[in-house]
Protein backbone atom coordinates (compact mmCIF):
# COMPACT_ATOMS: atom_id res chain seq x y z
CA UNK A 1 0.00 0.00 0.00
CA UNK A 2 1.15 3.25 -0.79
CA UNK A 3 -0.40 6.52 0.46
CA UNK A 4 -1.67 9.50 -1.69
CA UNK A 5 -2.02 13.44 -1.26
CA UNK A 6 -5.80 12.93 -0.14
CA UNK A 7 -4.30 10.42 2.68
CA UNK A 8 -1.02 12.96 3.83
CA UNK A 9 -3.50 15.56 3.69
CA UNK A 10 -5.88 13.79 6.15
CA UNK A 11 -2.67 12.77 8.42
CA UNK A 12 -1.57 16.39 8.14
CA UNK A 13 -4.88 17.58 9.35
CA UNK A 14 -4.53 15.22 12.22
CA UNK A 15 -1.04 16.43 13.59
CA UNK A 16 -2.33 19.97 13.11
CA UNK A 17 -5.52 19.56 15.42
CA UNK A 18 -3.57 17.25 17.70
CA UNK A 19 -1.12 19.81 18.36
CA UNK A 20 -4.04 22.64 18.53
CA UNK A 21 -5.86 20.15 21.36
CA UNK A 22 -2.11 19.91 23.30
CA UNK A 23 -2.29 23.91 24.03
CA UNK A 24 -6.42 24.43 24.59
CA UNK A 25 -7.87 24.10 27.63
CA UNK A 26 -11.32 23.05 25.92
CA UNK A 27 -11.46 19.08 26.10
CA UNK A 28 -13.86 19.21 22.95
CA UNK A 29 -10.81 20.89 20.97
CA UNK A 30 -8.30 18.28 22.11
CA UNK A 31 -10.39 15.34 21.27
CA UNK A 32 -11.30 16.65 17.70
CA UNK A 33 -7.95 15.61 15.92
CA UNK A 34 -9.44 12.08 16.41
CA UNK A 35 -12.73 13.21 13.91
CA UNK A 36 -10.09 13.00 10.89
CA UNK A 37 -7.80 10.50 12.16
CA UNK A 38 -11.11 8.04 11.93
CA UNK A 39 -12.32 9.17 8.50
CA UNK A 40 -8.62 8.01 7.32
CA UNK A 41 -8.79 4.65 9.40
CA UNK A 42 -11.96 3.89 7.68
CA UNK A 43 -11.73 4.84 4.33
CA UNK A 44 -8.50 3.16 4.35
CA UNK A 45 -10.52 -0.14 5.75
CA UNK A 46 -13.22 0.39 2.95
CA UNK A 47 -10.80 0.43 -0.10
CA UNK A 48 -9.16 -2.57 1.21
CA UNK A 49 -12.20 -4.57 1.31
CA UNK A 50 -13.43 -2.59 -1.96
CA UNK A 51 -9.59 -3.08 -3.45
CA UNK A 52 -9.66 -7.37 -2.38
CA UNK A 53 -13.72 -7.93 -4.24
CA UNK A 54 -11.97 -5.80 -7.66
CA UNK A 55 -11.82 -8.04 -10.72
CA UNK A 56 -9.39 -7.11 -12.89
CA UNK A 57 -8.85 -8.98 -16.36
CA UNK A 58 -6.13 -8.37 -18.58
CA UNK A 59 -5.47 -10.21 -22.11
CA UNK A 60 -4.54 -10.30 -26.15
CA UNK A 61 -6.73 -9.73 -28.51
CA UNK A 62 -5.30 -13.42 -30.15
CA UNK A 63 -1.80 -14.99 -30.03
CA UNK A 64 1.08 -12.55 -30.53
CA UNK A 65 3.20 -14.06 -33.47
CA UNK A 66 5.84 -11.53 -33.66
CA UNK A 67 8.99 -11.34 -35.98
CA UNK A 68 12.91 -11.47 -34.89
CA UNK A 69 14.08 -7.97 -34.83
CA UNK A 70 11.17 -6.29 -35.94
CA UNK A 71 10.06 -3.59 -33.76
CA UNK A 72 5.69 -3.72 -33.14
CA UNK A 73 3.08 -2.37 -30.51
CA UNK A 74 2.06 -5.13 -28.13
CA UNK A 75 -1.43 -4.50 -27.61
CA UNK A 76 -3.37 -5.47 -24.29
CA UNK A 77 -6.90 -5.14 -23.51
CA UNK A 78 -7.94 -4.02 -19.95
CA UNK A 79 -11.48 -4.75 -17.91
CA UNK A 80 -12.55 -4.59 -14.69
CA UNK A 81 -15.69 -4.80 -12.63
CA UNK A 82 -15.82 -1.48 -11.72
CA UNK A 83 -14.21 1.93 -13.09
CA UNK A 84 -10.63 1.83 -11.75
CA UNK A 85 -7.24 3.06 -12.29
CA UNK A 86 -4.50 0.98 -12.45
CA UNK A 87 -0.71 1.49 -12.70
CA UNK A 88 1.87 -1.09 -13.62
CA UNK A 89 4.99 -1.40 -14.83
CA UNK A 90 5.70 -2.39 -18.05
CA UNK A 91 6.28 -6.39 -18.71
CA UNK A 92 6.65 -9.09 -21.78
CA UNK A 93 7.18 -12.30 -22.36
CA UNK A 94 10.50 -13.88 -22.58
CA UNK A 95 11.95 -12.88 -26.05
CA UNK A 96 11.13 -9.09 -25.79
CA UNK A 97 12.46 -5.92 -24.63
CA UNK A 98 10.28 -3.17 -23.63
CA UNK A 99 10.79 -0.01 -21.85
CA UNK A 100 10.56 -0.42 -18.25
CA UNK A 101 8.37 2.20 -17.76
CA UNK A 102 5.04 2.43 -15.07
CA UNK A 103 1.84 3.13 -17.15
CA UNK A 104 -1.42 4.56 -16.46
CA UNK A 105 -4.66 3.97 -17.21
CA UNK A 106 -8.36 3.91 -16.40
CA UNK A 107 -10.02 0.72 -16.62
CA UNK A 108 -14.01 0.17 -16.43
CA UNK A 109 -16.84 -2.47 -17.70
CA UNK A 110 -16.31 -1.08 -21.43
CA UNK A 111 -12.75 -2.01 -21.47
CA UNK A 112 -9.10 0.12 -22.31
CA UNK A 113 -6.85 -0.77 -24.45
CA UNK A 114 -3.09 -0.21 -23.87
CA UNK A 115 0.00 -0.36 -26.45
CA UNK A 116 3.35 -1.35 -25.41
CA UNK A 117 6.36 -0.89 -27.96
CA UNK A 118 8.43 -3.34 -27.97
CA UNK A 119 11.19 -5.38 -29.91
CA UNK A 120 11.58 -9.30 -30.04
CA UNK A 121 15.35 -10.10 -29.80
CA UNK A 122 15.16 -13.93 -28.71
CA UNK A 123 13.36 -16.93 -31.02
CA UNK A 124 10.70 -18.66 -28.99
CA UNK A 125 7.28 -19.10 -27.52
CA UNK A 126 6.50 -18.15 -24.03
CA UNK A 127 3.67 -17.17 -22.12
CA UNK A 128 2.77 -13.29 -20.55
CA UNK A 129 4.42 -12.96 -17.37
CA UNK A 130 2.27 -12.04 -14.23
CA UNK A 131 2.65 -7.59 -13.96
CA UNK A 132 3.39 -6.14 -10.68
CA UNK A 133 0.91 -3.05 -10.38
CA UNK A 134 -1.24 -1.25 -8.28
CA UNK A 135 -4.76 0.30 -7.93
CA UNK A 136 -5.63 3.19 -6.97
CA UNK A 137 -8.97 2.99 -3.95
CA UNK A 138 -12.23 4.04 -4.84
CA UNK A 139 -11.43 7.56 -2.44
CA UNK A 140 -8.42 7.83 -3.36
CA UNK A 141 -6.48 7.34 -0.36
CA UNK A 142 -4.39 5.07 -1.70
CA UNK A 143 -2.73 2.84 -4.50
CA UNK A 144 -2.86 -0.93 -2.77
CA UNK A 145 -0.81 -3.43 -4.28
CA UNK A 146 -2.20 -5.83 -7.11
CA UNK A 147 -0.86 -8.88 -9.37
CA UNK A 148 -2.44 -8.94 -12.64
CA UNK A 149 -2.54 -11.97 -14.76
CA UNK A 150 -2.64 -11.75 -18.26
CA UNK A 151 -3.97 -14.35 -20.44
CA UNK A 152 -2.09 -15.56 -23.74
CA UNK A 153 1.38 -16.06 -25.07
CA UNK A 154 3.62 -14.76 -27.90
CA UNK A 155 5.68 -16.73 -30.13
CA UNK A 156 8.35 -14.91 -31.86
CA UNK A 157 9.54 -16.54 -35.40
CA UNK A 158 12.19 -15.58 -37.86
CA UNK A 159 11.99 -12.75 -40.26
CA UNK A 160 10.63 -12.49 -43.39
CA UNK A 161 11.55 -11.14 -47.22
CA UNK A 162 9.23 -8.01 -47.94
CA UNK A 163 9.31 -5.15 -49.60
CA UNK A 164 11.55 -4.71 -52.83
CA UNK A 165 13.67 -7.41 -52.28
CA UNK A 166 11.02 -9.76 -52.39
CA UNK A 167 9.28 -8.22 -55.50
CA UNK A 168 12.64 -8.15 -57.28
CA UNK A 169 13.09 -11.91 -56.88
CA UNK A 170 9.82 -12.87 -58.24
CA UNK A 171 10.26 -10.70 -61.13
CA UNK A 172 13.60 -12.14 -61.71
CA UNK A 173 12.13 -15.87 -61.47
CA UNK A 174 12.98 -16.21 -65.28
CA UNK A 175 16.21 -15.49 -64.83
CA UNK A 176 17.01 -19.46 -64.01
CA UNK A 177 17.39 -19.22 -68.11
CA UNK A 178 20.03 -17.97 -69.58
CA UNK A 179 20.75 -17.21 -73.32
CA UNK A 180 23.59 -18.98 -75.17
CA UNK A 181 23.99 -18.81 -78.79
CA UNK A 182 23.73 -22.15 -79.85
CA UNK A 183 24.04 -24.31 -77.09
CA UNK A 184 21.11 -25.04 -74.49
CA UNK A 185 18.28 -27.65 -74.38
CA UNK A 186 15.26 -24.95 -75.83
CA UNK A 187 15.65 -22.95 -78.51
CA UNK A 188 15.09 -19.33 -77.23
CA UNK A 189 14.78 -17.09 -80.63
CA UNK A 190 16.37 -16.82 -83.92
CA UNK A 191 17.72 -14.01 -84.99
CA UNK A 192 20.18 -12.34 -88.05
CA UNK A 193 23.80 -13.73 -87.29
CA UNK A 194 26.04 -11.68 -86.09
CA UNK A 195 30.21 -11.45 -86.77
CA UNK A 196 31.99 -14.08 -83.97
CA UNK A 197 29.28 -15.85 -83.45
CA UNK A 198 30.33 -19.92 -83.56
CA UNK A 199 29.46 -21.60 -86.87
CA UNK A 200 27.20 -24.31 -84.69
CA UNK A 201 24.89 -21.32 -83.71
CA UNK A 202 23.59 -21.14 -87.70
CA UNK A 203 19.93 -22.21 -88.33
CA UNK A 204 20.97 -23.83 -91.86
CA UNK A 205 17.42 -24.60 -92.61
CA UNK A 206 16.00 -21.19 -91.79
CA UNK A 207 19.07 -19.46 -93.17
CA UNK A 208 18.59 -21.38 -96.32
CA UNK A 209 14.56 -20.41 -96.48
CA UNK A 210 15.30 -16.66 -96.31
CA UNK A 211 18.06 -16.35 -98.54
CA UNK A 212 20.57 -15.14 -95.54
CA UNK A 213 22.65 -16.47 -92.31
CA UNK A 214 20.36 -16.81 -89.12
CA UNK A 215 21.24 -17.63 -86.13
CA UNK A 216 19.79 -19.14 -83.27
CA UNK A 217 19.93 -18.55 -79.58
CA UNK A 218 19.19 -21.75 -77.04
CA UNK A 219 18.23 -21.68 -73.35
CA UNK A 220 20.31 -23.34 -70.72
CA UNK A 221 18.87 -23.88 -67.16
CA UNK A 222 20.49 -22.84 -64.34
CA UNK A 223 19.40 -24.33 -61.18
CA UNK A 224 21.92 -23.81 -58.23
CA UNK A 225 22.40 -25.64 -54.75
CA UNK A 226 22.75 -23.93 -51.81
CA UNK A 227 23.88 -25.51 -48.47
CA UNK A 228 23.06 -22.75 -45.52
CA UNK A 229 25.94 -23.24 -42.61
CA UNK A 230 24.92 -21.26 -39.55
CA UNK A 231 27.10 -21.40 -36.08
CA UNK A 232 24.75 -21.95 -33.30
CA UNK A 233 28.02 -22.29 -30.26
CA UNK A 234 28.98 -20.05 -27.48
CA UNK A 235 29.53 -16.92 -29.35
CA UNK A 236 26.75 -17.02 -31.13
CA UNK A 237 24.97 -15.82 -28.22
CA UNK A 238 26.87 -12.17 -28.55
CA UNK A 239 24.84 -9.54 -28.82
CA UNK A 240 25.26 -7.00 -31.96
CA UNK A 241 22.98 -4.33 -32.21
CA UNK A 242 20.22 -5.50 -30.07
CA UNK A 243 20.17 -8.93 -31.36
CA UNK A 244 22.27 -11.56 -30.74
CA UNK A 245 24.60 -13.11 -33.37
CA UNK A 246 22.29 -15.80 -33.83
CA UNK A 247 19.40 -13.84 -34.58
CA UNK A 248 20.80 -12.20 -37.29
CA UNK A 249 22.34 -15.28 -38.52
CA UNK A 250 18.34 -16.63 -38.42
CA UNK A 251 16.76 -13.40 -40.44
CA UNK A 252 19.36 -13.76 -42.85
CA UNK A 253 18.79 -17.41 -43.26
CA UNK A 254 15.33 -17.43 -43.78
CA UNK A 255 15.00 -14.43 -45.82
CA UNK A 256 17.58 -15.85 -48.38
CA UNK A 257 16.26 -19.15 -48.38
CA UNK A 258 13.06 -17.33 -49.66
CA UNK A 259 15.13 -15.34 -52.20
CA UNK A 260 16.75 -18.24 -53.51
CA UNK A 261 13.38 -20.27 -53.55
CA UNK A 262 11.59 -17.61 -56.07
CA UNK A 263 15.03 -18.37 -58.53
CA UNK A 264 13.96 -21.64 -58.51
CA UNK A 265 17.45 -22.49 -56.49
CA UNK A 266 18.00 -25.60 -54.01
CA UNK A 267 18.15 -24.71 -50.49
CA UNK A 268 19.47 -27.25 -47.69
CA UNK A 269 20.34 -26.10 -44.08
CA UNK A 270 23.38 -27.05 -41.61
CA UNK A 271 23.39 -25.85 -37.93
CA UNK A 272 26.20 -26.29 -35.75
CA UNK A 273 28.18 -26.14 -32.44
CA UNK A 274 30.54 -28.79 -31.09
CA UNK A 275 28.85 -30.95 -34.10
CA UNK A 276 26.22 -30.70 -36.52
CA UNK A 277 22.59 -29.96 -34.91
CA UNK A 278 19.97 -29.52 -37.70
CA UNK A 279 20.37 -30.67 -41.51
CA UNK A 280 18.49 -30.66 -44.42
CA UNK A 281 19.05 -31.96 -47.47
CA UNK A 282 18.82 -29.55 -50.18
CA UNK A 283 14.89 -28.89 -51.46
CA UNK A 284 13.57 -26.56 -54.38
CA UNK A 285 10.24 -24.32 -54.10
CA UNK A 286 8.35 -23.08 -51.10
CA UNK A 287 8.43 -26.14 -49.39
CA UNK A 288 12.28 -26.10 -48.65
CA UNK A 289 11.76 -22.35 -47.35
CA UNK A 290 8.77 -23.43 -44.84
CA UNK A 291 10.74 -26.04 -43.38
CA UNK A 292 13.73 -24.24 -43.05
CA UNK A 293 11.83 -21.54 -41.37
CA UNK A 294 10.00 -24.07 -39.11
CA UNK A 295 13.66 -25.79 -37.74
CA UNK A 296 14.92 -22.65 -36.85
CA UNK A 297 11.90 -21.54 -35.02
CA UNK A 298 13.24 -22.44 -31.77
CA UNK A 299 17.17 -21.73 -32.86
CA UNK A 300 19.03 -20.95 -29.30
CA UNK A 301 22.92 -20.44 -28.27
CA UNK A 302 24.63 -23.42 -27.61
CA UNK A 303 26.64 -23.08 -24.56
CA UNK A 304 29.64 -25.27 -26.19
CA UNK A 305 32.70 -24.30 -28.41
CA UNK A 306 32.11 -24.59 -32.53
CA UNK A 307 33.36 -27.10 -34.74
CA UNK A 308 32.96 -26.73 -37.90
CA UNK A 309 34.65 -29.22 -39.24
CA UNK A 310 32.01 -31.99 -38.49
CA UNK A 311 29.40 -29.63 -40.30
CA UNK A 312 31.61 -29.13 -43.66
CA UNK A 313 31.75 -33.47 -43.77
CA UNK A 314 28.06 -32.97 -42.91
CA UNK A 315 27.70 -30.81 -46.14
CA UNK A 316 30.07 -33.21 -48.12
CA UNK A 317 27.79 -36.15 -47.36
CA UNK A 318 24.06 -33.85 -47.85
CA UNK A 319 25.24 -32.48 -51.41
CA UNK A 320 26.34 -34.74 -54.15
CA UNK A 321 27.23 -32.05 -56.40
CA UNK A 322 28.80 -28.41 -56.75
CA UNK A 323 27.16 -26.03 -54.36
CA UNK A 324 27.26 -22.96 -52.96
CA UNK A 325 28.42 -23.17 -48.88
CA UNK A 326 26.98 -20.13 -47.33
CA UNK A 327 28.88 -20.22 -43.81
CA UNK A 328 27.56 -17.59 -41.33
CA UNK A 329 29.70 -17.54 -37.78
CA UNK A 330 32.23 -15.81 -36.22
CA UNK A 331 35.18 -14.15 -37.94
CA UNK A 332 36.43 -12.69 -34.74
CA UNK A 333 38.98 -15.63 -34.03
CA UNK A 334 39.48 -17.50 -36.95
CA UNK A 335 41.98 -17.97 -39.63
CA UNK A 336 43.84 -19.67 -42.66
CA UNK A 337 45.24 -22.22 -40.37
CA UNK A 338 42.27 -23.08 -37.67
CA UNK A 339 39.25 -24.86 -38.15
CA UNK A 340 37.29 -22.46 -40.45
CA UNK A 341 40.58 -22.62 -43.16
CA UNK A 342 40.71 -26.27 -42.65
CA UNK A 343 37.15 -25.98 -43.16
CA UNK A 344 37.46 -24.21 -46.73
CA UNK A 345 40.02 -26.77 -48.02
CA UNK A 346 37.75 -29.80 -47.12
CA UNK A 347 34.79 -27.89 -48.84
CA UNK A 348 36.80 -26.14 -51.56
CA UNK A 349 37.48 -28.42 -54.31
CA UNK A 350 34.20 -29.67 -54.69
CA UNK A 351 31.97 -26.51 -54.05
CA UNK A 352 32.01 -22.84 -53.45
CA UNK A 353 32.21 -21.96 -49.79
CA UNK A 354 31.59 -18.03 -49.00
CA UNK A 355 31.91 -17.17 -45.54
CA UNK A 356 29.71 -14.47 -43.92
CA UNK A 357 30.28 -12.10 -40.93
CA UNK A 358 29.10 -9.40 -39.12
CA UNK A 359 31.25 -6.36 -38.37
CA UNK A 360 30.16 -4.97 -34.51
CA UNK A 361 29.16 -1.26 -34.99
CA UNK A 362 30.16 -1.48 -31.64
CA UNK A 363 33.87 -1.90 -31.71
CA UNK A 364 34.45 0.71 -34.76
CA UNK A 365 32.81 3.65 -31.91
CA UNK A 366 35.03 2.31 -29.76
CA UNK A 367 37.91 2.74 -32.05
CA UNK A 368 37.06 6.09 -32.99
CA UNK A 369 35.73 7.54 -29.66
CA UNK A 370 37.28 10.34 -28.16
CA UNK A 371 39.48 10.01 -25.02
CA UNK A 372 38.05 11.15 -21.31
CA UNK A 373 39.85 8.77 -19.41
CA UNK A 374 43.02 7.30 -18.64
CA UNK A 375 41.66 4.02 -19.85
CA UNK A 376 40.36 5.62 -23.23
CA UNK A 377 43.27 5.05 -25.55
CA UNK A 378 43.92 1.47 -24.68
CA UNK A 379 39.99 0.48 -25.01
CA UNK A 380 40.50 2.03 -28.20
CA UNK A 381 43.79 0.35 -29.06
CA UNK A 382 41.80 -2.87 -28.33
CA UNK A 383 39.17 -2.28 -30.78
CA UNK A 384 41.67 -1.12 -33.18
CA UNK A 385 43.59 -4.35 -33.44
CA UNK A 386 40.58 -6.56 -33.10
CA UNK A 387 39.18 -5.41 -36.03
CA UNK A 388 42.36 -5.60 -38.08
CA UNK A 389 42.26 -9.16 -36.61
CA UNK A 390 39.14 -9.48 -38.70
CA UNK A 391 40.57 -8.17 -41.70
CA UNK A 392 43.35 -10.13 -41.90
CA UNK A 393 41.46 -13.44 -41.08
CA UNK A 394 39.15 -12.24 -44.03
CA UNK A 395 42.19 -11.46 -46.26
CA UNK A 396 43.19 -14.89 -45.31
CA UNK A 397 40.37 -16.95 -46.41
CA UNK A 398 40.15 -15.30 -49.76
CA UNK A 399 43.27 -16.03 -50.51
CA UNK A 400 42.55 -20.02 -49.76
CA UNK A 401 39.48 -19.15 -52.95
CA UNK A 402 36.53 -18.27 -50.05
CA UNK A 403 35.11 -15.09 -51.09
CA UNK A 404 34.16 -13.11 -47.61
CA UNK A 405 31.43 -11.01 -47.04
CA UNK A 406 31.69 -8.48 -44.07
CA UNK A 407 29.27 -6.24 -43.07
CA UNK A 408 27.52 -4.39 -40.28
CA UNK A 409 23.84 -5.75 -38.90
CA UNK A 410 22.26 -2.99 -40.27
CA UNK A 411 23.61 -4.40 -44.01
CA UNK A 412 24.31 -8.03 -43.55
CA UNK A 413 20.82 -9.46 -45.50
CA UNK A 414 22.26 -6.98 -48.63
CA UNK A 415 25.64 -7.49 -48.47
CA UNK A 416 24.78 -11.30 -48.44
CA UNK A 417 22.32 -11.46 -51.00
CA UNK A 418 23.79 -9.16 -53.35
CA UNK A 419 26.62 -11.34 -52.95
CA UNK A 420 24.36 -14.12 -53.87
CA UNK A 421 22.95 -12.12 -56.94
CA UNK A 422 26.31 -11.69 -58.37
CA UNK A 423 27.29 -15.06 -58.32
CA UNK A 424 24.32 -16.25 -59.95
CA UNK A 425 24.82 -13.47 -62.58
CA UNK A 426 27.85 -14.52 -63.05
CA UNK A 427 27.87 -18.55 -63.16
CA UNK A 428 30.66 -18.76 -60.33
CA UNK A 429 29.06 -21.63 -59.08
Amino acid sequence: MSLTRRAFLFASLTVLLAIVGLWSSDATVARLWQVPAALLLLGLAVESFLNRSLQVEAAMPGTLRALLGRPLDIVLRWRSARPATLRFMAAAPAGFEVAAVAHTLRAGPQGAELRLPALPVRLGRAPWPSLRGRALGVLGLAWWNRTFIVAGEATIEPDMLQGGRGQASLARRGIARRSIAGGGAEVHELREYRRGDPLRSIDWKASARLGRWIARDCVAEQHLEIMLVLDTGRTSGIAIDRLTRLGHYVNAACRFAQHATLNEDRVGLVTFADRPLIALAPDHGQRAAVRLRARLADAAPVGRESNLLPAAARVLSLCKQRALVVLMLDLDDTGSEGQLGQAVRLLRPKHLPVVCGLLSPELGALRDREARRWLDPYVSLAAAEQIGRIRANSAALRQLGAPVVLAPPSRFEDVVLDTYDQMRARRRV
